[in-house]
């Protein structure tokens, strides 16, 4: 998942728009966003946040200066616990032509100190747009963990990637995202926004179906 194998696979399935949402970390979110530019790809920068209830979150942001200072308060909520790369592979953080710059020392894949009620709310503190992720899977999904979704909670959009969108979500229009780790399962789920441009107000914009904005999942 070079950045560039990023860009082109997304390019030759026509993909207009993409968002890395690595597992509570930003560091791969610029080098993939001058690869999309590169291809003539729309980008939004992400997180995936799993949460103190082993819930993911996904978090997106506009702008990669607000997505950096997001992550950086995100990793100081994760517990300081090496990463074992012979059991979980290398944490490798590459630029765009594939130089290895880092490695990772934390473990990622795991839980952060933080509740998702707090999370949702932290994700829209600094003005991302929180998406509950893959809801209707069987692991680390919001209704797999808790069971329902909190009642003082309200999405504007839900991601699912199999079957569909669980109740209890009220007016939340569904996302499909391929939520890929390897190339060759990028656009294998996608999603349809017609928006006036690629930013998080105009795809809630969408969900709420203003001005002409729809959003729909494209199987």
């Amino acid at each position: 998942m070079s950045p560039r194998s990023i860009a082109r696979a997304a390019a030759r399935r026509g993909i207009g728009l993409i968002a890395v949402a690595d597992h509570n970390t930003a560091s791969m979110v610029d080098p993939v966003a001058e690869a999309a530019a590169e291809a003539g790809i729309g980008f939004l920068y992400g997180i995936e946040l799993q949460t103190r209830e082993e819930v993911h979150l996904l978090a997106y942001l506009d702008e990669s200066s607000a997505c950096h200072r997001f992550a950086d308060l995100i990793y100081e909520l994760l517990p300081d616990r090496p990463n074992r790369p012979t059991y979980f592979g290398d944490q490798v953080v590459v630029t765009l032509d594939e130089e290895i710059v880092a490695t990772e020392p934390k473990l990622l894949v795991n839980s952060l100190d933080l509740g998702f009620d707090e999370a949702v709310a932290l994700v829209g503190d600094h003005g991302g747009l929180p998406v509950p992720a893959h809801v209707d899977r069987e692991t680390f999904g919001l209704i797999a963990q808790l069971g329902f979704p909190p009642e003082n909670l309200r999405f504007d959009l839900v991601e699912i990637v199999e079957g569909v969108l669980p109740d209890g979500f009220g007016s939340a229009a569904p996302i499909c995202s391929s939520d890929a780790h390897r190339p060759e399962e990028i656009g294998r789920r996608t999603t349809r926004f017609t928006v006036n441009a690629t930013t998080t107000e105009e795809m809630v914009l969408a969900a709420r179906r203003i001005g002409g904005r729809s959003v729909a999942c494209v199987r």
